[in-house]
């Protein structure tokens, strides 16, 4: 019993590592955003979640916050002086860097310095902003979703139900930023606008760009589409159905819907779905990528069009536009869709890969796209 007492007195002891501020006295940061500063090399703006306003203190409300600084510890600084609470990123879900930042590269610096806590950031989702970073943030802040879970969840669910965005997170990114044999694929934000933008293949106008949704909704800031990077530097953007073409390619594809036009001039609208593993090769300075997907069809849900015209109208249509996607991602010098990763399986040393020029490769190498499509019926079992 003495033992006892003893044990529940140590454990009712002040513990000296445990800050002496209450909780309440913390305000979380959600996000995290960085852009090219006026008078500091960087403008560090941080979506926040603080403790509520009023005599009773009920609740929380989203507040958008920034500091002009040389680094993130020296803009927190800044701001831990001047905001009445104290800033804790314990909570931080995703990072949005401005596309004035990374189209030169100039958030390395940023990111060199001030993130390298591995055991904080690895969970950390990337995203890159097409304007300003503040407005985006207060874009996403709405009545109807106080606590920002649409915006915590929408990435991933883009990507997993609908393939119209990547979902990648910090740790991934400085992979991608360091390593030739691949190129970083960032989700595209922005502020929702009625407005048509073309994309970096450049053959259409399409809506499901980030800033550019043709939606009405209580949130003013979207996500959707990709920017597209070669090492650290941002080189263009593709819209939610190219962004497809390359998660299809990379094996980060589940689903996605495809709208095509049939001999007849109907529209067709099939429900994509990974069957397996896509199949990539470089041999003598030819790639190919062999995909195997299942496909539902939406409508016409009468008057069906013959299975094997089907399958045939759209493998062709994939295949057209895995071939456009790619020859957009060489004009770029990016390769988003990693067959780097397959050439330097011919290399036996790093040390000889990291010798090899694989992009001058790259940019002259052409790729054979093979699509294998087999139709579902409405079970989800093969007709």
């Amino acid at each position: 019993m003495r033992r006892l007492c003893l044990m529940l007195a140590l454990l009712l002891l002040p513990i000296g590592c445990m800050p002496s501020q209450n909780l309440d006295d913390y305000a979380y940061v959600l996000n995290i955003g960085a852009e090219r500063g006026t008078t500091m090399p960087y403008l560090l703006t941080f979506l926040v979640s603080a403790p509520g306003e009023g005599e009773e203190q009920t609740g929380v409300h989203n507040v958008v916050i920034s500091a002009e600084a040389r680094s993130l510890s020296e803009a927190v600084r800044t701001l831990n002086a001047a905001y009445p609470s104290r800033l804790s990123f314990s909570r931080a879900s995703l990072l949005l860097l401005g596309e004035d930042l990374v189209q030169d590269g100039a958030q390395t610096p940023l990111l060199d310095l001030s993130f390298g806590a591995a055991d904080l950031w690895p969970n950390l989702r990337v995203a890159v902003c097409e304007g300003s970073v503040k407005e985006t943030f207060e874009g996403w802040i709405s009545q109807s979703d106080p606590s920002l879970r649409k915006i915590k969840t929408s990435v991933g669910e883009l990507m997993t139900r609908a393939g119209m965005t990547s979902d990648i997170g910090y740790s991934t990114y400085l992979e991608c930023t360091n390593d030739e044999r691949i190129d970083a694929l960032i989700a595209y934000a922005g502020r929702t606008e009625w407005t048509l933008r073309e994309d970096s293949v450049g053959n259409e106008t399409y809506p499901a760009l980030g800033g550019a949704l043709l939606v009405s909704s209580t949130l003013a800031s979207s996500t959707a589409g990709s920017a597209v990077f070669d090492g650290d530097r941002m080189v263009g953007v593709l819209d939610g159905l190219h962004t497809m073409a390359v998660l299809m390619v990379t094996d980060a594809f589940q689903s996605g819907e495809l709208i095509c036009t049939a001999q007849d001039g109907r529209m067709i609208e099939v429900k994509l779905r990974r069957v397996k593993r896509p199949r990539m090769s470089v041999e003598n300075g030819q790639a190919t990528a062999e995909l195997f997907l299942e496909a539902d069809v939406i409508s016409p849900a009468s008057d069906p069009i013959a299975e094997e015209t089907l399958t045939a109208l759209l493998e062709t249509e994939l295949a057209s536009m895995l071939r456009e996607v790619y020859d957009a991602l060489r004009g770029m010098n990016s390769d988003a869709m990693g067959f780097g990763r397959e050439a330097a399986k011919r290399f036996s040393t790093v040390e000889a890969w990291e010798a090899f020029d694989w992009k001058a490769e790259y940019r002259q190498m052409p790729c054979t796209f093979t699509t294998h499509v087999r139709l579902a019926d409405a079970r989800g079992g093969e007709r």
